[in-house]
């Protein structure tokens, strides 16, 4: 058959895919398109092509859900399964031209039942490759971020005893700041890549409420980048009362992820000001630094993914915006709101809103 041939070509490197299994595969789609075509209208009619059978639905798996299964599995790029549809409409196509002349209604409303009946395969084949290759790239992440942690934690230790070591010469205890810096980043990428693939794994971020004090968490987080970051002047002003109901790992989390940014992108030589104010309903803090301005066109997409937002040409040495798209995920999930501001005279600054009592958390899952 010329569709086996076509694919037998195509197959990965490796795959080994027998006549058994190809001529399998055919006969299976070959099959459905016969069923769904006898299934069809009389008369062709015009429909969407992912309306009747929408992916992740309770229904029975389609043949052609099995066949981009089978294909995955094989090692097939979408790109090479979906021109294997294509070889076999062509393929159908010209034998059927073949054997019949097109001169009556009856069988031009075939060829079009056919091709509906291909579009349906290729869409649902499409989505269901898309969805577990996507599906297949979060498990991976969250595997690496979770099995990073142990060494990670052991380098910190090697790193802050390096620090405090006495008798040591300027040069170490330099170079023992530098790898707590460094671990200190390294912790809280992992962080927000196990938060990052948790939404996209569909599980929502996990919010445990406690009484918490924002002073405190502050103060926390400030001192760990000062330690970090000897050269960099960062202070930290609070006022008013600051305690309140919310999760205190995540909302440091939210302190993290802003003053390192902050660190990261902001001027050298200015200082960061963390301001964290607490009135009787609600607690609101800031994180400001100079340097260059975030492009207006670009401030309201700020928190999304892969967005850096800086005036001037991209530096590949920085990240590409999981911390801030994090920190509104965790923002979100205590009812609060985010937002920043950004000029070249004022410098860049973070807002965070969060109220003092939260009853119940917000849903906050993939696609937020």
């Amino acid at each position: 058959m010329e569709w086996e041939h076509y694919a037998r070509k195509n197959q990965p490197t490796g795959a080994n895919m027998n006549e058994v299994e190809l001529r399998n595969h055919a006969q299976g789609l070959l099959e459905m398109i016969v069923a769904d075509m006898m299934s069809l209208p009389v008369e062709p009619v015009q429909r969407d092509p992912t309306r009747d059978r929408q992916p992740g639905s309770e229904r029975d798996d389609t043949v052609a859900q099995t066949h981009a299964d089978c294909r995955l599995a094989s090692g097939f790029s979408i790109d090479v399964m979906v021109s294997e549809y294509g070889f076999l409409r062509a393929t159908v196509l010209r034998l059927f031209l073949k054997e019949n002349e097109i001169c009556n209604p009856e069988e031009v409303s075939d060829l079009i039942h056919f091709n509906e009946v291909i579009d349906q395969a290729v869409a649902e084949s499409v989505t269901r490759h898309a969805e577990t290759v996507t599906r297949h790239q979060n498990l991976f992440l969250g595997i690496i971020g979770h099995d990073l942690r142990a060494p990670l934690q052991f380098l910190s230790f090697g790193a802050q005893s390096l620090k405090r070591a006495q008798n040591v010469d300027d040069r170490l205890s330099l170079l023992g700041s530098h790898m707590v810096n460094s671990v200190l980043r390294m912790k809280e990428m992992l962080d927000n890549l196990m938060d990052f693939t948790q939404t996209r794994l569909g599980g929502g971020l996990k919010i445990s409420l406690i009484e918490a004090d924002l002073a405190r968490i502050s103060g926390q987080v400030v001192e760990e980048f000062r330690s970090a970051n000897p050269d960099r002047v960062i202070r930290n002003d609070v006022i008013g009362d600051c305690t309140g109901r919310w999760d205190a790992g995540r909302v440091g989390q939210i302190y993290q992820n802003l003053i390192g940014n902050a660190l990261q992108h902001g001027s050298l030589q200015g200082e960061v000001i963390i301001s964290t104010e607490g009135t009787s309903a609600d607690v609101v803090f800031t994180v400001h630094n100079l340097g260059p301005a975030i492009a207006e066109s670009d401030l309201e997409r700020f928190f999304d993914l892969l967005q850096q937002g800086l005036a001037g040409k991209p530096n590949p040495n920085k990240n590409m915006g999981l911390g801030l798209y994090v920190a509104r995920q965790i923002v979100t999930a205590h009812n609060g709101t985010i937002s920043v501001t950004s000029s070249e005279t004022e410098g860049t600054t973070f807002r965070v809103w969060l109220p003092k009592q939260l009853s119940a958390p917000a849903t906050v899952g993939r696609g937020v």
